[in-house]
């Protein structure tokens, strides 16, 4: 295997450094966690939504990232524990991405639909809201 695609490169006697690939490259955190099956976390200092406990973007707040296809199935809530979220919210802010917010853990329950970037009190669904899912 001396040659790959007939390319004139002995993969043998090179490394990935000494390659000149376009597409060998650093990737951010959020384009690897995509490539990886997905990510979320919380509290970051640039987050992709945030959820406020007070209508008109007042109150605690929680700051949320995702990739796309992935969320938080159960909005605050660490290991089991009663803190955070759940059924708190009562606006949100969408800094990037789309979003399906729902009323039951594990993206299930009655869901908002899906909001664009925005700020939105929640109105029928305030302090309703339990998971978060990235769509795009």
């Amino acid at each position: 295997m001396s040659n790959i695609n007939n390319h004139g490169v002995d993969m043998n006697k090179k490394t990935l450094a000494e390659l000149s690939f376009s597409a060998v490259k650093e990737l951010n955190d959020e384009v690897a966690a995509t490539c990886s099956g997905g990510v979320f976390y919380k509290n970051s200092s640039d987050p992709d939504v945030i959820f406020f406990r007070d209508i008109n973007f007042g109150g605690d707040r929680l700051g949320l990232n995702a990739s796309t296809g992935d969320g938080d199935p159960n909005i605050g809530i660490e290991n089991g524990g009663v803190n955070g979220f759940n059924d708190q919210a009562s606006s949100i802010q969408i800094l990037r991405g789309s979003w399906n917010f729902f009323t039951d853990s594990n993206f299930r329950g009655q869901s908002t639909g899906i909001l664009g970037p925005g700020n939105y009190n929640l109105g029928a669904n305030n302090d309703a809201i339990t998971s978060a899912f990235r769509v795009v």
